[in-house]
């Protein structure tokens, strides 16, 4: 049992801060929240989250959750996206710095993988290339730490790709608020 709890600890772990977000929203309703913090303390707890934790694998779910309840509590959803957004690049800028700083080299047997799909990925225009990665960036809910762990080492320039990490911030986030919204407007 033990061994089985430290193996699995990372899901368990984020059961449990699911759990402990719906049982808050379950409590509390989303007007509620907001009126607590303040529609202006809002954007900025946004803001925090997203620059802080942003769509990492473990924190996503907590900064969709914010995202969600905020603008349905009556925060400006499209002022949310832009603020949000701008917080997840500036979170995922970071997390970029940190990998092209921590990766000294790739052991061979990673060599001849990441050789293959540089190749995959050169064959194709880069306009193409930079549009995949606002799809994924900016409409799916893939954490951000995986896809910066693989621009990284796949040797992409971070000047190149910052403005797509702003647009898909704003994108993703900005889609998240008005979901939030209109969820709310149908239960509420």
């Amino acid at each position: 049992m033990l061994t089985h709890l430290k193996h699995f600890k990372s899901l368990y772990a984020v059961l449990v801060v699911l759990a402990v977000v719906a049982g808050v929203l379950y409590l509390y309703p989303p007007n509620t929240i907001v009126e607590y913090i303040g529609v202006e303390n809002s954007y900025l707890t946004t803001f925090l989250i997203a620059a802080i934790g942003g769509l990492s694998s473990i924190t996503s779910s907590v900064f969709y959750a914010a995202v969600a309840t905020f603008s349905s509590g009556g925060a400006n959803p499209y002022l949310l996206g832009l603020i949000g957004g701008i917080g997840i690049a500036i979170g995922d800028s970071i997390v970029f710095g940190l990998f092209s700083y921590g990766i000294k080299g790739i052991s061979a047997g990673w060599l001849s993988r990441v050789e293959r799909v540089q190749t995959y990925i050169d064959s194709h225009p880069r306009w193409t290339v930079y549009v995949g990665l606002f799809l994924i960036l900016g409409l799916s809910p893939v954490p951000n730490d995986i896809v910066m762990f693989a621009l990284v080492v796949l040797g992409f320039e971070y000047r190149k790709i910052a403005p797509i990490l702003v647009l898909a911030g704003i994108s993703i986030t900005t889609i998240t608020a008005l979901l939030g919204q209109s969820i709310s407007d149908y239960l509420f």
